[in-house]
C-alpha cells in the first residue's frame, strides 16, 4: 500500500513541475506535462536547475502566462484531482521518453500524442493525458550539462585522480616510445623490442581509460542512474500525491496506464514494481488484482522498444518484476529484429554489468521476434508469416484457440546463432509465465506502403533472420534518416513506430482503447472469432506478425 503523509508536504519539496498544454475549443482530452526538477549534475545549484527547466519549456505548447508565476505543483494536482472526481469513468494514460531524448524531444513527442487523441479518441470527462520527462542528457546536444565540448572537457576534470595520473602517463609514454621507434634509426634490436612492449603496454593502459570516457560521454549509465534513482521516484510521487488527493466512493477506481519507449520502458516497469503491494494477500498467493493504493487500478501496459532483459519476461526466481506485471490488464510489447540502438548499443553498454554467461542472454527485450527457426540447430529457417501466428485451429474442430506466446519466442543473432525461449530457460510445471500475459508486435518487416522498398523499423527483407551484410545496409539506412528525417531510404530502427501510420495507431490506441476499442476503430465488426481473424488480415496487409495474449481472447469471450 502507498503510504498517504500529508498531501500539503509537496510545497517544500517539489519534485517535479506541471504544465498544462494549450488548449483550444476542439479539444476535449486534458493534457499534462510533468517534468522532474531533478538536476542533470549534482553540483548544479537547485536554483540554476529549475531556471533551465522554465527555459526549455516550449510555452508555445503550455498553458503559460508571460510574466505571471506560474501554478504550483500542488494547485495542479488538485486541478487534475478534480477532473478524476467529475468523471464517471476516469483513466490516466501516462507516456515516458527513452534514453538521451531532450527536452524538446519530449514535448514535441507528447505534444504529438496529446493532438492525436484529441483528434481520433475524443471521448470528453474520460481520459487525462500525462507527458513526463525524467531528467535525461543528451550525448551531442547542448543541455544543462553544456555543449558536447563542455562535457568532454567534464569527462576529462572528474576522472579519478588514478585514472587520471595512468592516462597522463600512459599518453606520454605511447608518444614518446612512437617517436624513438620512428626517428631513431640507431637503436638496437633489444631496443626496439622494449620500446615495443612498452607502446603496446602503454596503448592499452590508454585506451581503457579512453573506453571509460566514451562511456561516460555516451551518458548511458548515468541515464541508467538518472531514471533509477530520479525518474522512477518522481513518477510515484506524482501517483502517490494523486491517490492521496482524490476522493472517490468506494467501489470506483482511476485505470492507471502507460506507453514508454526504449528506456523508459525500465522507468514504467520500476513504478509498477514499487507500487505493487507485495504484501497483499491476493499478490502472495500469486492471483493479485489490478487495484493500487486507495483509487489507481493497473489498466494497460504498452512497451515500445522495450531497453530492458529478456528475462523480464521469462520464467523463474530471476524475474523480479513477475508478480507486477500479472497486475496489469493488458500488456503489450512492440519488437524489432533490426534495432540497432538495442542490438549494439545497449547490449554492448550492458555487456560488462548484466548477469548473463552467453551472448543470447545478454539481448534485449525490444529485440525479441516471433520464432522462424525449430530449434538452436536449425541453419534454414522458414520465411515469415505475417498476422496473428498463435491462431491455432484443432484438427476436425472449427473453433479457433490462441497457443501461449511462450512457445512462439525468439531471440536471434543471426541464422546461425538463435534460440527459442524455451531453450533459454526450463519451463517450470503449474507456473503462470510473464511472456504468456503480453500480446506481441514484431514489427520487423512492417509496411504501411507494400509498394514501397524499405520498412518502417527495418529492411523488411522478408527472411528468416537478418545477417551481417544486412546491419552493414540497414546501419548506412539509419545513419540516413538521423542526418535526414525525410529520406526515404532512411530507417530509424529505434523510434520508427512512432513514424508509421498502423504503428502509431496501435500503439496510442491500445493505451487508451485497450485491444477492443483498437478493433473497433479499425472498423472490424462481428464475434470474437471473425474479429480476431479479420485483425490478423489486416496485420498480414502491414507484414507485422503479431502474437496475442490468450486472455485477451479470454476476456473477449467472456464479455
Amino acid at each position: 500500500m502507498i503510504n498517504s503523509p500529508d498531501k500539503n508536504n509537496l510545497a517544500d519539496n517539489q519534485p517535479y513541475q506541471i504544465y498544462e498544454f494549450n488548449k483550444n475549443n476542439q479539444e476535449k482530452i486534458p493534457g499534462y506535462f510533468v517534468v522532474s526538477t531533478a538536476k542533470l549534475n549534482v553540483e548544479t545549484e537547485e536554483n540554476n536547475s529549475n531556471n533551465y527547466l522554465s527555459t526549455v519549456v516550449n510555452q508555445n505548447f503550455f498553458n503559460i502566462n508571460y510574466g505571471q508565476a506560474e501554478p504550483s505543483a500542488k494547485e495542479m494536482i488538485d486541478k487534475i484531482a478534480d477532473t478524476l472526481q467529475s468523471s464517471p469513468e476516469p483513466e490516466i494514460i501516462i507516456n515516458i521518453h527513452g534514453y538521451s531524448s531532450t527536452p524538446s524531444d519530449t514535448e514535441t513527442g507528447c505534444k504529438k500524442i496529446y493532438e492525436y487523441v484529441n483528434t481520433h479518441i475524443q471521448q470528453p470527462n474520460k481520459y487525462i493525458f500525462i507527458g513526463y520527462r525524467w531528467p535525461s542528457e543528451n550525448p551531442i546536444k547542448t543541455d544543462e550539462s553544456g555543449s558536447f565540448g563542455q562535457k568532454l572537457i567534464n569527462a576529462l576534470y572528474s576522472l579519478p585522480t588514478l585514472l587520471a595520473i595512468n592516462l597522463v602517463v600512459g599518453l606520454t609514454i605511447s608518444i614518446w616510445s612512437t617517436i624513438v621507434l620512428l626517428f631513431l634509426n640507431i637503436l638496437s634490436n633489444s631496443a626496439v623490442h622494449f620500446f615495443t612492449v612498452l607502446l603496446i603496454l602503454s596503448g592499452i593502459l590508454s585506451s581503457i581509460i579512453f573506453t571509460l570516457i566514451i562511456l561516460r560521454i555516451s551518458t548511458y549509465f548515468r541515464d541508467t542512474y538518472r531514471g533509477t534513482n530520479y525518474g522512477v521516484t518522481d513518477l510515484v510521487e506524482l501517483i502517490r500525491q494523486l491517490d492521496v488527493t482524490v476522493n472517490l466512493p468506494p467501489n470506483k477506481r482511476i485505470k492507471l496506464s502507460f506507453i514508454s519507449h526504449s528506456m523508459g520502458c525500465f522507468v514504467v516497469t520500476d513504478v509498477i514494481r514499487i507500487l505493487s503491494d507485495v504484501f497483499d494477500v491476493k499478490s502472495i498467493n500469486k492471483e493479485p488484482n489490478s487495484d493500487i493504493g486507495n483509487v489507481f487500478r493497473l489498466g494497460r501496459l504498452v512497451l515500445v522498444a522495450p531497453d530492458i532483459p529478456v528475462e523480464t519476461i521469462l520464467p523463474g526466481r530471476a524475474n523480479f518484476l513477475r508478480s507486477s506485471l500479472r497486475r496489469c490488464e493488458e500488456a503489450y510489447i512492440f519488437c524489432n529484429e533490426g534495432d540497432l540502438a538495442l542490438r549494439i548499443t545497449s547490449t554492448a553498454a550492458n555487456y560488462f554489468s548484466f548477469p548473463a554467461r552467453t551472448r543470447i542472454s545478454g539481448y534485449r527485450l525490444g529485440n525479441i521476434t516471433v520464432k522462424h527457426f525449430n530449434n538452436k540447430n536449425d541453419t534454414v529457417g522458414h520465411t515469415p508469416r505475417y498476422g496473428v501466428v498463435n491462431l491455432h485451429k484443432q484438427d476436425y474442430e472449427t473453433d479457433y484457440t490462441l497457443d501461449k506466446p511462450y512457445n512462439y519466442l525468439e531471440i536471434r543473432s543471426s541464422s546461425s546463432e538463435h534460440r527459442k525461449l524455451e531453450e533459454i530457460t526450463e519451463i517450470p510445471e503449474n507456473e503462470v509465465i510473464p511472456a504468456d500475459l503480453f500480446t506481441y508486435f514484431d514489427c520487423t518487416d512492417y509496411k504501411d506502403n507494400p509498394n514501397v522498398q524499405i520498412g518502417i523499423v527495418s529492411s523488411a527483407l522478408q527472411k528468416p533472420a537478418i545477417n551481417f551484410g544486412n546491419y552493414i545496409l540497414l546501419t548506412l539506412a539509419f545513419i540516413r534518416k538521423s542526418i535526414n528525417n525525410r529520406d526515404p531510404q532512411g530507417v530509424d530502427t529505434h523510434s520508427g513506430y512512432f513514424q508509421g501510420g498502423f504503428s502509431q495507431k496501435a500503439i496510442y490506441e491500445l493505451a487508451f482503447l485497450g485491444f477492443q476499442g483498437f478493433l473497433e476503430s479499425l472498423s472490424i465488426q462481428g464475434d470474437e472469432e471473425a474479429q480476431i481473424r479479420a485483425f490478423s488480415q489486416k496485420c498480414q496487409e502491414k507484414q507485422i506478425q503479431v502474437i496475442l495474449a490468450p486472455q485477451i481472447y479470454q476476456r473477449k469471450a467472456q464479455d
